[in-house]
């Protein structure tokens, strides 16, 4: 419980030292944050792979390509990409041209890798769906 000299201590700080003390225990989450969010995305770049290496063994004109914190797959009109901002800790899953999906590690720490890549296995079969239905195969 804080005492009376805590609570003083706490009051009499400036809007500028509440904001820098903020600004330190975010980038401290972030750091913290981190090493989930790129395992997060070492899981979904390996479903990438995996619904890549399917494709291609189909014949299908499927495109893979990896950047250091960028993934995308593509097969004709449709396309999923992967990405990791390192600067907040957010993965981001874009579908298409759809609304991004994010993944805050850095606020929501009830997020498990594994959840990320269920989410890209689940979006890279819509994606395969759309795909065989717009051109069957």
């Amino acid at each position: 419980m804080a005492t009376w000299r805590d609570e003083l201590i706490e009051a009499v700080k400036s809007k500028a030292e509440r904001e820098a003390e903020e600004l330190a225990r975010h980038k401290k989450r972030v750091a913290e944050a981190l090493a989930a969010a790129e395992s997060a995305v070492g899981l979904g770049a390996e479903s990438l792979k995996f619904a890549h290496e399917k494709l291609q063994e189909k014949g299908q004109p499927i495109v893979l390509s990896q950047e250091p914190d960028k993934h995308r797959l593509a097969l004709g009109e449709f396309s999923l990409t992967l990405e990791l901002l390192r600067d907040s800790a957010i993965v981001r899953v874009t579908y298409g041209d759809g609304k991004p999906r994010e993944f805050d590690f850095a606020k929501d720490r009830h997020i498990a890798p594994a959840d990320v890549e269920e989410y890209i296995g689940r979006r890279a079969l819509e994606l395969v769906r759309a795909a065989q239905k717009a051109a069957p195969w």
